[in-house]
């Protein structure tokens, strides 16, 4: 495999617009949230940005944007841990670049890689999966490179996958490919997951990882909230946590016009639940902290802001 990359400081840039068939629409629409930042930067960490083009496993190039906070002789020293963070149908990384940043800023590397294609129906899907297995291989292995910047900064056996929409679907899956072949990953975050019918098919197969899901209203953007699908199917309890009122596109930091045409809107408020019950579940899921995740549930739930549902172990099949 191949990469080009370059490192730069962390710089904003404005998103482009992934729904191409109505991207004309969203031209001078009032209201829009594109290059808004809802979690003001707590500027603890200096931040890095590798921006590059990778060959996969699989033969495709992917398009990458790399977030790698400094280390600070004041703060908690490396290596840190990482996030790879995959956006939905028809988006890109440019849209998750806010929340990125965020969280390097507090000590966590982020991945956000472009998806390919996922109009090439199983075998696109198939291919989307394999490609995240290899972003986190190619992690791994950079971090055991005494030439990488990566080197002495990632840890290795902390490495999470958080997905929005079809992005949730693809890293529930390269997760449990990652686990079968003894690669496992620490965690699995979901941001208003749409599953596929075949990963609904997989779902009492993830096992051992720290998992969360928070959703937004249902909607035809999220499959009127098929998510509960999937959680209903998991061999764990967990819970189902929805955020009152969000939408969508509240996973996204930016999000665009297209989107709130689209999927009804979005909310600061909304993406600022989202972005802090993400930080929080992964400081719990690698150590930094404890308990902040509940903590944060409860407070949200205490505000009206946030409705848990327990979803109950399945029961085993029987022989």
């Amino acid at each position: 495999m191949s990469h080009v990359y370059s490192i730069v400081p962390a710089r904003s840039a404005r998103p482009i617009a992934g729904l191409v068939a109505v991207a004309g629409l969203a031209v001078g629409l009032p209201g829009c949230c594109d290059g808004c930042r809802v979690v003001p930067a707590a500027q603890t960490l200096r931040v890095t940005i590798e921006d590059g083009t990778r060959q996969t496993s699989t033969g495709q190039r992917a398009a990458y944007s790399l977030f790698m906070p400094q280390p600070d002789e004041t703060l908690p020293a490396p290596p840190f841990p990482a996030v790879v963070l995959s956006h939905g149908f028809a988006r890109n990384k440019q849209l998750h670049r806010h929340t990125a940043r965020t969280l390097a800023e507090r000590g966590i590397i982020v991945l956000t890689p472009n998806l390919s294609s996922l109009l090439g129906g199983e075998t696109a899907r198939t291919r989307n999966i394999e490609n995240l297995a290899d972003h986190v291989r190619w992690l791994r292995a950079r971090a055991t490179n005494e030439q990488d910047p990566l080197f002495g900064l990632l840890d290795p056996n902390r490495i999470a996958l958080v997905g929005h929409s079809a992005g949730g679907a693809i890293s529930f899956e390269a997760a449990i490919e990652l686990a079968d072949a003894g690669e496992p990953v620490s965690a699995v975050m979901l941001l208003d997951g749409v599953p596929w019918s075949r990963t609904l098919a997989r779902a009492d197969q993830l096992r051992d990882v720290a998992f969360a899901s928070v959703r937004s209203e249902p909607s035809d953007c999220n499959a009127n909230g098929a998510i509960l699908d999937l959680l209903a199917g998991l061999a764990f309890a967990t819970e189902d946590l929805r955020i009152v009122g969000a939408s969508h596109c509240d996973p996204e930091d930016p999000t665009d016009c297209v989107c709130e045409l689209v999927c009804q809107g979005s909310t600061a408020e909304a993406r600022a639940a989202y972005q802090e019950l993400l930080a929080a579940f992964l400081h719990d899921a690698f150590g930094t902290a404890n308990g902040g995740f509940n903590a944060a549930v409860e407070r949200l739930a205490a505000a009206g802001r946030v409705v848990r549902t327990p979803i109950a172990e399945q029961a085993p099949a029987s022989p």
